[in-house]
């Protein structure tokens, strides 16, 4: 009787349902795509200093920094930025360093939205750039609140800061050539 009532109340109710069915899997698709557009922002940073104005940097290692891929996004950033970049061992700075950078990163483990497995994220960056053995800009990356951007890669994370950070060179480049041909 009861099975009998609950198909007579689901046939009667066939278009409201499937309204709902419908609304729900568009509010999923839309807090997905939410999702999907986050993990391309780094939102949270601190930054205190000027951005620097410098075409390469010495990069000293930090071999408690596990991540794999840190080092090489930090170079790639920077890259973008027109900077050129080396890394050197902690004590064997070169003498032809233009600034030099240093990192610290935090790692931790959470589980993703829509996921059962844990992964690995960078939760904090601290990067610190010398110039003339004096500091010149330092900034800040952390995961805070819904943290959007938790499991978003290293170079997103990373570009976020250094564009607060280090001034871009391909800019200077472009603004010089537009300013010289309006003359």
């Amino acid at each position: 009787m009861k099975f009998g009532a609950a198909c007579a109340v689901t046939l009667a109710l066939n278009g409201c349902a499937w309204t709902l069915i419908t609304a729900a899997d568009a509010t999923g698709s839309v807090i997905q795509a939410g999702y999907a557009v986050a993990s391309n922002y780094s939102s949270p940073k601190f930054v205190s200093g000027r951005p620097v104005n410098l075409s390469s940097i010495c990069i000293e290692n930090n071999p408690m920094v596990t991540s794999g891929d840190f080092v090489p996004s930090l170079q790639l950033v920077l890259a973008q930025r027109g900077v050129t970049s080396d890394v050197y061992g902690a004590g064997t700075e070169p003498v032809s360093c233009e600034g030099r950078l240093v990192y610290n990163a935090s790692i931790e483990f959470g589980k993703p939205t829509f996921s059962d497995e844990s992964r690995a994220y960078l939760s904090t960056i601290n990067l610190t750039i010398f110039m003339h053995n004096h500091i010149a800009v330092t900034g800040r990356y952390e995961v805070h609140g819904l943290g959007t951007d938790r499991y978003s890669s290293a170079a997103v994370k990373l570009k976020g800061l250094l564009d607060s950070m280090v001034v871009d060179q391909t800019q200077l480049g472009n603004s010089f050539q537009s300013a010289s041909s309006d003359q």
